[in-house]
């Protein structure tokens, strides 16, 4: 909502919309300080971090978004907590079935189940068919 007429827009306000709760300088030191929290060893889940600095979850992928630098480091937590989550899994520090969860969610990380098998799947049988038929015609032929 623009100012009212003949009055100056409110401070951050200049192009539209509400004004920014938090400054760029602001979000660069909440980059600074999510890159020291995540070299602590203990440290794995973004959400804590954000509880601790009293900020919304979700501002980090806004941030994100409008800070390359914040983007950097919130990609370097990012790799950090995927990082923390394998290993953890692999010596049985975390939960398999929570790693599991967190990195199909949060990582991108899904099961492959690939089939050997291909066909029609209106006529399942039709690939065991013609698969019997080409391997059949050399017995009949060979006697």
């Amino acid at each position: 909502m623009p100012a009212p007429k003949k009055h100056k827009p409110y401070p951050g306000c200049e192009t539209g919309g509400r004004p920014r709760k938090y400054t760029t300088e602001q979000i660069e030191a909440f980059a600074d300080e999510l890159i020291a929290w995540m070299k602590i060893p203990t440290n794995v889940w973004f959400k804590d971090f954000c509880l601790d600095k009293d900020i919304d979850p979700d501002l980090m992928k806004t941030w994100s978004v409008e800070s390359e630098m914040f983007s950097g480091a919130y990609r370097l937590a990012k790799m950090r907590q995927e990082s923390r989550l394998v290993n953890g899994g692999l010596v049985e520090i975390y939960n398999g079935s929570i790693v599991k969860f967190v990195l199909s969610n949060a990582h991108g990380w899904a099961d492959k189940h690939e089939s050997k098998l291909s066909g029609d799947a209106s006529n399942p049988l039709a690939f065991l068919l013609q698969k019997a038929d080409g391997e059949s015609k050399g017995l009949v032929n060979e006697g």
